[in-house]
This record gives C-alpha cells, sequence and structure tokens, in this order.
C-alpha cells in the first residue's frame, strides 16, 4: 500500500510540473486585501496577522495592501497535494 501511495504522489508531481511548464510566462497579477478576504473567507484581523507574522508576500501601496497571486495560486496547490 505505501509503495502505491509514493507512487501516486510522485504522478501527483509529475503532473503539477506539466502544468506548470504549460502556463504561460506573464506579469504577476496582484490581489487585494478585498480580493483575498472575498475569496479565502478571511477577516481584516486575519489578514492583519498574517501579514504581521510576515505568512503571506504583501506590499502597501497608495494605502492599500495588495498581495502576489501566484502565493495563493501555490499554496492552492500544496493543499491539493497534501
Amino acid at each position: 500500500m505505501k509503495k502505491q501511495i509514493d507512487h501516486l504522489k510522485k504522478e501527483v508531481s509529475y503532473l503539477k510540473t506539466l502544468i506548470l511548464e504549460l502556463l504561460p510566462v506573464k506579469e504577476e497579477e496582484w490581489l487585494d486585501s478585498a480580493d483575498i478576504k472575498q475569496r479565502f473567507n478571511f477577516s481584516e484581523s486575519k489578514l492583519y496577522r498574517l501579514r504581521k507574522n510576515n505568512a503571506i508576500p504583501h506590499t502597501k501601496i497608495g494605502g492599500r495592501y495588495h498581495y502576489p497571486k501566484s502565493f495563493f495560486n501555490q499554496y492552492l496547490m500544496k493543499k491539493i497535494e497534501a
């Protein structure tokens, strides 16, 4: 059974690599706090704690926080593999 699970993990990893290679290289897309709160059902305080602990990459432009979309895509891919 363990051998089969290891084989499946390798296959998932391989498929992930293929998918990432097929994605076109493009400029980074950024999400604002409202996007993150809506997509992940985060509260303002949850976002604050994540920023404060440097758990998520962010930048502040013109008084608004922005987050790289690729970070959350990678996070979701890791959750799929787990």
